[in-house]
């Protein structure tokens, strides 16, 4: 008798109003494997999970795990079932150590020192059997981005997930931790335990999984085996023509010094320094990109070059001229007050 899929999701149907999210969904993720789902932004990649996972209730269809129908309603039947998930954005409290957010909402009784010194050792033993080592004791917020999902992963196992879902989990990452993250799922693949991964990024996608499923447009339109795949045919699957991989660019040819920026400091909404000592120029003519991972202050740098953030402090010239005094929130407007239409700014 052949075993059952691990998950196994038949004429998953969900609307948001005029929205239809996910269109009759049919899905198999074999026990043991890292399963890829993959799409463009708004494919119904998250929605699907959400269901999976109880956060939303599908308006049509079935689930079943390990060759059972179940219903879940909610993210403690999920657990119950064995599922577990990683959000894109952590679900943390921040001022609660390692060892108190991983207990939260499984504590064991009333008596928390008697849970404490169980969850202690329960995650003792999660971190050195999976390469998940993090300070029990330390406070989540002095923790950097990698540790933080490090800690999800082990509340997810913590509370006996045997199926784990992780939404664009590298997005938040440096190249050395998603690597260090890929070793700990194929780690968790070797013991057994079934992956889900959703992304958008098709070379993680080919260096991690066995099998990868396409969604477009609320769509499930493909299942290949990873193996027998390549990047090219998927990235035609997730926008359905021939994408063109590497684009001919001319040479540039900037003009003057559109937009100067000197010695800007920006802080967030809790008064941490996101933006240190920048200083940068862009010429009329050129796209200039800024890359890092999320959470790095790119947003609160163009925040501060759009007029919507006030700097703490620095200058910023427009055209020679600096520029005038932030505009005050909410304000929607589809083109920045500051910028010149000959510079365009990626983040």
């Amino acid at each position: 008798m052949s075993t059952p899929p691990a998950i196994e999701l038949i004429g998953i149907d969900k609307s948001f109003g005029a929205v239809h999210a996910n269109k009759n969904i049919n899905l198999k993720v074999e026990k043991g494997s890292i399963h890829g789902i993959i799409g463009e932004n708004g494919a119904g990649k998250s929605t699907l999970m959400s269901i999976l996972y109880g956060f939303y209730q599908a308006d049509h269809g079935e689930i079943r795990v390990d060759g059972k129908t179940l219903e879940i309603t909610d993210s403690d039947a999920a657990i119950a079932a064995g599922i577990g998930m990683v959000h894109q954005h952590f679900m943390l409290v921040e001022d609660f150590t390692v060892l108190e957010n991983v207990m939260l909402g499984a504590e064991g009784g009333a008596l928390l020192n008697q849970g404490q010194s169980k969850a202690r050792k329960e995650l003792k033993r999660l971190e050195s059997e999976y390469g998940l080592e993090v300070d029990p004791d330390a406070i989540i917020e002095q923790l950097p981005v990698g540790l933080q999902q490090r800690v999800e992963i082990l509340k997810a196992m913590f509370r006996g997930a045997e199926i784990l879902i992780l939404d664009e989990p590298t997005g938040v990452l440096t190249p050395a931790e998603a690597d260090h993250l890929f070793r700990i799922l194929g780690m968790l693949r070797d013991q057994g335990h079934t992956i889900i991964l959703i992304t958008h990024k098709l070379r993680e996608i080919m260096a991690i999984t066995d099998e990868v499923s396409v969604m477009r447009r609320g769509e499930m339109v493909a299942t290949r085996k990873t193996a027998k795949t390549t990047v090219e045919e998927l990235a035609e699957l997730m926008v359905g023509r021939r994408v063109l991989l590497r684009v001919e660019k001319g040479a540039p040819n900037p003009g003057e010094i559109a937009l100067s920026v000197r010695n800007l400091t920006v802080h967030d909404s809790r008064g941490v320094p996101m933006v240190k000592n920048v200083s940068f120029d862009v010429r009329a003519g050129e796209i200039v990109g800024i890359a890092g991972v999320a959470g790095n202050g790119q947003s609160e740098l163009l925040e501060a070059l759009s007029g919507i953030r006030k700097p703490h402090s620095g200058e910023i010239y427009v055209h020679g001229k600096r520029s005038s005094t932030p505009i005050q929130p909410p304000i929607a407007r589809s083109v920045s007050p500051i910028f010149p239409r000959t510079v365009t700014i990626w983040a």
